[in-house]
């Protein structure tokens, strides 16, 4: 299958990607502020998965359209340096969020008088041993908790050129590569180190790469033939039964049952770190699920003007503005207890600020490409390009006060 061969899809920007994007940043929002009432309600009760898992798909299905078709048409030292420099600017939101979250910690301490903030989310060893774990923050070894998982994204990125070189001989010999690797990380615990600290990341890159891996397959596909994966009603079925168990399990508290079956933890656990079967399986079945909805369902046409979908479109400055807010309500909230109109306050302000981010976002791309294309219109001055060049100022020749070279002429060079 030549994937590079297709046409460019006609279809556009599937806007229902950016939907659940945007749903996923809104309950990883909510989830970051523990001890609130609305954590009650997002995916996590309701099923083995949450939304972390929703977002690494979503983004593995996206880097299908955003490098896959680059790196397969040809161009793969562009698209691998296109996504390395993507996994470059996550690492540095990331030096900015643990920046903010050490910060935060600390004027929450100061403002409540409360120490006990510097020993939460991972604080600990930075009181302890701060210079090895200074160390551990600059090379990704330690990271604090609810600061965590734009490092594994950082990883998938520099992982996707091997995953595109597999794609270009076989879709299938990608994802059969992908899961290898997936079961050698859980057989034998293989995992990021976490400096100074015993164990590794939380979120296991070598484990995750596999729902990413599953999501750029699926991209691939939706590219390839207009849709990822034929609707079939006894697919449909098996996803439904299996979403409907997950959520009996969840509801009634019947992990025991599971744990019974005689075959290994990867298989029968619940494991985020290594990201055990039954997580996958449910993530893959709720997806399927919701991206086959009914055509007269509002779910099967989304449209570029869905807030959800704005927040979608903007996934890294919403997440990270989302982070440091949620960061600030942990203070606010500290060992305090559900309370509904507290709580709907934290919640309601954090939403509509990430709202309004994405929003200003969006007007600030139109207003960008509005000025670009007014000042492209603009007629030349004949009177100024009548002066010769060279009596033009040396400073003014040189470009010291601001260059007259075209962007185009300087690509070129």
């Amino acid at each position: 299958m030549n994937i590079a061969a297709l046409p460019r899809p006609t279809q556009g920007r599937d806007h229902r990607v950016d939907f659940w994007r945007g749903i996923a940043l809104v309950m990883i929002f909510i989830n970051h502020i523990p001890g609130n009432l609305y954590e009650n309600f997002t995916s996590r009760n309701f099923g083995f998965s949450d939304a972390a898992e929703l977002f690494v798909f979503l983004a593995g299905f996206a880097s299908a359209y955003a490098y896959g078709r680059l790196f397969l048409g040809g161009h793969r030292l562009v698209a691998t340096l296109k996504a390395w420099r993507r996994a470059g600017v996550l690492f540095l939101v990331q030096a900015m969020l643990t920046l903010f979250a050490i910060g935060i910690s600390c004027w929450g301490a100061l403002v409540l008088g409360q120490g006990e903030l510097l020993t939460r989310i991972g604080l600990a060893s930075f009181n302890s041993a701060p210079i090895e774990t200074m160390v551990g923050f600059a090379t990704l070894g330690h990271q604090l908790g609810y600061v965590n998982i734009l490092p594994m994204y950082a990883a998938m990125l520099f992982m996707l050129p091997a995953l595109l070189f597999l794609a270009r001989i076989d879709l299938r010999l990608m994802l059969g590569g992908s899961i290898a690797v997936w079961l050698l990380a859980g057989i034998f615990s293989i995992d990021m180190p976490n400096y100074p600290l015993p164990g590794g990341w939380f979120f296991n890159p070598f484990s995750w790469q596999l729902i990413f891996a599953f999501g750029l397959f699926c991209g691939f596909r939706r590219i390839e033939r207009g849709y990822s994966v034929a609707f079939k009603p006894w697919l449909m079925a098996l996803a439904g039964v299996y979403a409907m168990i997950a959520f009996l399990t969840v509801r009634f508290q019947l992990w025991s049952w599971w744990g019974a079956l005689p075959f290994p933890t990867l298989l029968t656990g619940f494991d985020k770190t290594y990201v055990s079967l039954p997580r996958l399986l449910h993530v893959l079945a709720v997806v399927y699920i919701f991206a086959n909805a009914a055509a007269a369902s509002p779910l099967a046409s989304i449209r570029r003007e869905n807030p959800f979908a704005m927040l979608g479109r903007h996934s890294l400055p919403v997440f990270a503005t989302g982070t440091v807010l949620s960061l600030f309500a942990q203070v606010f909230k500290f060992d305090a207890q559900p309370h509904f109109l507290f709580d709907t306050l934290i919640i309601a302000a954090g939403i509509t600020l990430q709202f309004t981010l994405a929003r200003y976002l969006d007007w600030w791309g139109v207003a960008q490409k509005v000025a670009l294309g007014a000042k492209a219109e603009r007629p030349i001055d004949p009177t100024r390009a009548a002066v010769p060049a060279e009596s033009r100022p040396m400073a003014a020749r040189a470009g010291i006060y601001g260059s007259q070279v075209s962007p185009n002429k300087i690509l070129a060079r």
